[in-house]
């Protein structure tokens, strides 16, 4: 198999070919542009009977390179750029050129990280959704705004209802974009994980949209890693040493919203509840504690989609 690593930038790809043991072959470099990179891919299938693409996740624009590798039914992994980072950290010369990060690309590829991308990636469900999340943060720092100048300066009445106008437009918009996220959003598979105690209605739709596939995750500590949740491990010699903080890799999207989920249902959800204070009495601080229900959710979420029956709640609340 031919391994393609990728570092793309807005106007070009640099890229390495090498083998399957990370042998560097040849190297690449081709304006970033549908035609070009078509051109390209055509004439490596032609010499290569298997490939495997892989780049950093940059913005939008690794985009047209994705969707041209899925075209041709080309196998392309999404790399977080942090992974890049922290390989090209360990390495002594710590050499950092477009060519090396293209060389690195395809080692971590070799080694299986990063996700393979599938059509339901460019689904337009998650990229309404994605939208919707960041106008809500800029509707609540327009409010923040508004009640500073109102504080400051509540004679100025025009400025003032101008203020209130736009935060009223920016809460009705994310309340149609929240809406065309979810219609777009399998409603069988919605259905499916709002069995989950502490799954609702708003979390669900980021889980169906940031997880896209439950396959690609070979195990519920996979599809935890992705969220970010799994702690930091550090080792020296024959010592390693698991600490309390989380590696945050992945999806942030993902992190965030299955936090909030654990964060209310720790407090109204009873089997949750019991968990958490049980942690808590475990001598966990709160912030871990709710990590550990995080990662609990998540675990319910893949045993429900991978299996593809409801939640069924148990007797005793020690079950998974």
């Amino acid at each position: 198999m031919a391994i393609i690593g990728v570092d793309v930038s807005k106007l070009s790809l640099v890229a390495v070919r090498t083998s399957s043991t990370g042998i560097v072959k040849e190297s690449f470099e081709i304006p970033n542009t549908a035609v070009e990179i078509g051109t390209w891919l055509d004439q490596l299938q032609g010499k290569h009977k298997y490939l495997l693409v892989a780049s950093e996740a940059t913005g939008d624009y690794h985009n047209t390179l994705a969707k041209a590798c899925l075209s041709r039914g080309i196998k392309f992994r999404l790399l977080n750029p942090i992974l890049t980072k922290q390989f090209n950290r360990a390495t002594i010369r710590k050499r950092k050129t477009d060519l090396t990060d293209s060389e690195i690309i395809a080692k971590l590829a070799i080694q299986g990280e990063g996700s393979i991308v599938s059509a339901t990636t460019f689904a337009p469900s998650k990229a309404i959704h994605r939208a919707t999340i960041r106008l809500v943060k800029v509707k609540q720092a327009l409010e923040r705004m508004s009640t500073r100048f109102n504080e400051m300066f509540p004679e100025e009445n025009a400025v003032n209802q101008q203020l209130s106008n736009c935060v009223e437009l920016l809460g009705e918009s994310c309340i149609k974009l929240r809406k065309e996220a979810k219609i777009k959003t399998d409603p069988k598979l919605r259905k499916l994980l709002t069995s989950i105690p502490g799954i609702g209605e708003h979390v669900v739709v980021t889980l169906i949209n940031e997880i896209n596939d439950i396959g690609r995750f070979p195990s519920p500590k996979s599809l935890v890693a992705y969220a970010g949740l799994d702690p930091r491990v550090k080792q020296s010699g024959t010592s390693l040493k698991h600490n309390t903080h989380i590696t945050k890799r992945g999806s942030v999207y993902l992190r965030r919203d299955i936090f909030i989920a654990a964060s209310i249902a720790s407090r109204w959800e009873p089997e949750i509840k019991n968990y958490f204070e049980k942690k808590l009495g475990e001598g966990k601080r709160y912030r871990e504690a709710l990590v550990a229900v995080s990662r609990k959710l998540l675990n319910r979420v893949y045993a429900v989609w991978k299996r593809g029956t409801p939640y069924e709640r148990r007797l005793t609340t020690t079950g998974a």
